[in-house]
């Protein structure tokens, strides 16, 4: 992944002074920790293999194998604009606008924006439903409501008081889950499962839907892979953006990748190859399974990862959101108040309070009125779709910005199939990720997250309009900068 020597590179974008957020002090390791914050990886395990397993039966590895090829493939997207957009904190939003115009960029901005700041109630949510679950076998009741409470005042405080700290925490309780979990799913390989190892868990054979089961297993993979860029986010606090931030994103993917196909091929063969049925109707695999191979202190110890995993999720999704935020307003395309900084902590505090109300009024008025299971089932599934459409977006950006460049450097087939191969492959997969989670049309209320994504953009369209009709953005049809 070369830096871009085409004809068409850019100046680096440039916080202006008095406009940077915090001190330009992170390293790959702490840039790492908010990727993999956002990834969540064992949270993710604990979630969505289930529902993969419905369709996609022994087959799950596969359906998380092609995600990983579609997110490499986006990754490879990302760190090229990351290269060229060094310290821009906007991500999808600094992206688009700068390859596909402002109006693509405004409106994908506030996509992108939108899907990570309900993510934050929804894994906030996760981790008090774990927690009360995990207290609840100990003879401990607690609501998990108070628990989201005491989680999101916490994140809010941290992401207030600065992100060095925070992104340190990520690393630390991350990496601590991925460890524990990752140790009893070797243990699970290594005694050959239900019925022995296998390979066929890579086979779409397994599939009692053929390549549709698979396809809609992916859906769950690439959910998983979905916030693998975050560290993005963080380019105006890194010590070397150029750097730090491309290794941050390809070694958090790296790690979720093995992570996630040791696992997915771990729980295939510990429910049997044949047994797809009964791992899809467990509502706890991990429990069951490691249970099952390794008692249930582990058990225990391992769904309290998954709390810890989902607290740190939504520690990574406010500061991801907040950046976001921050480059979106310093461009003129929201309230000016969301990118005033801290004085002491040089924080966009307006941000991390607005993105903890949200998480507050979604958790706790869905949640509460519905059940927290069907909250978090319809906002995941509403935010997956508006991130697989902002990855579309992004790597079809990708592909009209870095074109010339392909083509001033015809004579090298490598650059031809990097520049254009690699963004078609991420637009392929992820589009047909996409069209398996709305045919055949799930069961209500899941059947209207299409339109929640639909609602999410028509509102920014109007958005947009109403700014061009008052002239306070009149060159949305050009290209940002």
């Amino acid at each position: 992944m070369a830096e871009d020597s085409g004809a068409v590179a850019a100046p680096a974008v440039r916080a202006p002074v008095g406009e940077r957020i915090g001190r330009a002090n992170l390293r790959t390791v702490e840039a790492s920790g908010l990727s993999l914050a956002g990834l969540a990886p064992t949270m993710a395990m604990a979630l969505g293999t289930a529902f993969a397993a419905s369709e996609a039966g022994g087959a799950v590895p596969l359906s998380y194998l092609l995600a990983m090829i579609g997110s490499f493939s986006l990754a490879f997207v990302v760190v090229r604009f990351a290269r060229r957009y060094d310290v821009a904190s906007g991500v999808a939003f600094t992206y688009v606008r700068a390859s596909l115009g402002k109006l693509a960029g405004f409106v994908t901005g506030w996509l992108y924006v939108a899907a990570w700041l309900s993510s934050t109630a929804v894994v906030l949510a996760i981790g008090g439903v774990s927690f009360s679950a995990l207290l609840a076998r100990n003879s401990v009741n607690i609501s998990w409501a108070w628990i989201f409470l005491a989680e999101l005042a916490i994140v809010t405080a941290l992401n207030y008081l600065g992100v060095r700290p925070s992104v340190r925490l990520l690393v630390l309780l991350e990496l601590v889950s991925m460890a524990t979990l990752a140790g009893v799913m070797i243990h699970v390989i290594a005694v050959g499962g239900a019925s022995g190892l296998s390979w066929r868990p890579f086979d779409p054979s397994l599939s009692p839907k053929g390549w549709s089961g698979i396809g809609y297993g992916m859906i769950y993979g690439f959910s998983g892979f979905a916030g693998f860029e975050a560290a993005a986010a963080l380019g105006r606090e890194s010590r070397d953006p150029r750097r730090v931030i491309p290794r941050a994103i390809i070694f958090s993917l790296l790690a979720a990748a093995v992570f996630y196909i040791l696992v997915t091929y771990a729980l295939s063969i510990g429910y049997g190859i044949t047994h797809a049925g009964t791992w899809a109707g467990d509502p706890a695999p991990l429990d069951t399974i490691v249970g099952r191979f390794s008692g249930s202190a582990w058990a225990q110890t391992i769904d309290a990862m998954v709390a810890i995993s989902a607290f740190s999720s939504g520690l990574g999704l406010v500061t991801l959101s907040t950046r976001v935020l921050f480059d979106i307003s310093r461009d003129g395309q929201a309230p000016r108040a969301l990118s005033w900084l801290q004085p002491r902590f040089a924080t966009p505090y307006v941000g991390v309070i607005l993105a903890a109300v949200i998480a507050l009024v979604l958790a706790l008025a869905v949640g509460l009125a519905t059940t927290p299971s069907t909250m978090i089932g319809f906002l995941a599934g509403a935010n997956t779709l508006g991130l697989i459409l902002v990855y579309v977006v992004m790597s079809l950006g990708a592909l009209w910005a870095f074109l010339p460049s392909v083509y001033a450097r015809a004579e090298s087939a490598g650059a031809a199939v990097l520049g254009i191969g690699v963004p078609v492959v991420a637009v392929g997969l992820l589009g047909y990720a996409f069209y398996a989670s709305v045919v055949p049309q799930p069961a209500f209320p899941y059947n209207l997250t299409p339109v929640a994504v639909a609602g999410v953009v028509l509102i920014s369209l109007i958005a947009a309009a109403i700014m061009k009709r008052r002239g306070s953005e009149p060159d949305f049809g050009r290209r940002g900068t």
